[in-house]
């Protein structure tokens, strides 16, 4: 029988326009197979999904939508929808406000009582709880967000891009691409108690984007947007200790790029970047005793402006979304040496930005 991993693409456009794709990676031919399209949701941005694989939530990107009784509302959305165990296929979805503007990241609790969502444009990071029945309810928690950095055209205020819960779920840790700072929230003894903890800084003018935890939990890996770099800091209990920094770039490259995305491989041998404007997955070994990085190489996405790429559960494959080329490319990983190798797959998916496996 045959081996699939179910990936979840979500896509920018308009609400009547295809938003979220279902895809088959078949393991034994290499082979990318759309099973489902769905419209209904303005630019899913972002995507995340329960570990039962009954749920999948999305942030709907937008500074304005119609609610309930047809009025227009601004900020944007934190959509769920309930998955067929059988077939797999998406049930009507259930919208809350995010009481920001643009949406842009979301993520949940490891024990899935708690999913936050950033407002890059709202400067604000909002908590829903999680009812029994794995739906959001109303949000309870706001963090807002204050201060500016150097780029006057990027960071002429706060903008929080992403949100991630430490591995043992008691902090919230939010790269806040403004401010160049990486906002740390704990939560407290009461069920609805969350509270700001710590703050750490990364190089004024990085812009940090996305992070990752190494799976022993001791480091954490930021990468930074504007300025196209990695940041390694130790971690401790929600406490940041900045190590250094290096570059996704290689020295030759000129011209503009930012980074994206930032994973760890499921077995911590290997960090992997993705560079808009170079087009690359950048590739870095680490070190086993340190955790420090060392550059292995970069590798074409086959497209343009990666966004968003995921690796499977097991750490064999790679899949990158390249925003502006449309297309969804497969890569296999070499083992020895974690660059992704073209599997010779590749999909037409309108603006694909986010890729979900599991």
């Amino acid at each position: 029988m045959t081996k699939a991993h179910e990936i979840w693409i979500g896509a920018y456009g308009a609400k009547n326009e295809v938003g979220i794709t279902r895809v088959e990676l078949l393991t034994d031919t290499g082979e990318l197979v759309k099973t489902a399209e769905y419209g209904g949701i303005e630019n899913p941005s972002f995507l995340r999904m329960n570990k039962a694989g009954t749920r999948l939530y999305a942030v709907s990107e937008t500074d304005e939508y119609v609610d309930v009784d047809g009025d227009k509302a601004e900020g944007g959305q934190l959509a769920s929808f309930p998955i067929d165990a059988e077939s797999r296929k998406l049930g009507p979805g259930q919208y809350h406000p995010t009481h920001g503007n643009h949406p842009c990241h979301l993520s949940l609790t490891p024990s899935e009582d708690w999913l936050a969502v950033s407002n890059y444009s709202g400067a604000s990071v909002m908590m829903y709880p999680i009812g029994p029945d794995t739906r959001p309810l109303t949000p309870a928690i706001r963090f807002r967000h204050t201060g500016t950095g150097p780029n006057a055209e990027r960071q002429e205020g706060p903008h929080p891009h992403s949100v991630f819960f430490s591995p043992d779920g008691q902090y919230l840790l939010v790269a806040d691409l403004g401010m160049d700072k990486v906002m740390v929230y704990t939560r407290g003894p009461e069920a609805n108690e969350w509270s700001a903890f710590d703050a750490a800084t990364v190089e004024p003018g990085a812009g940090p984007r996305h992070l990752a935890f190494h799976p022993s939990g001791k480091q954490l890996y930021v990468v930074n947007e504007l300025n196209s770099t990695i940041t390694r800091f130790a971690y401790e209990q929600g406490k940041l200790e900045l190590l250094d920094s290096l570059s996704t770039l290689p020295a030759s490259f000129e011209g503009e790029s930012w980074c994206a995305e930032i994973l760890v491989s499921p077995d911590g041998r290997f960090v992997y970047a993705s560079n808009r404007g170079h087009d690359s997955i950048a590739v870095f070994r680490v070190e086993e005793q340190t955790g420090e990085l060392q550059a292995s190489g970069y590798v074409s996405t086959r497209g343009k402006f990666p966004r968003n790429f995921a690796l499977t559960p097991d750490g064999q494959w790679l899949v990158a979304a390249n925003q502006h080329s449309d297309s969804v490319v497969l890569f296999r990983i070499e083992p020895q040496s974690g660059l992704p190798i073209y599997a010779g797959a590749e999909l037409h998916v309108n603006k694909p930005v986010s890729v979900l496996i599991r």
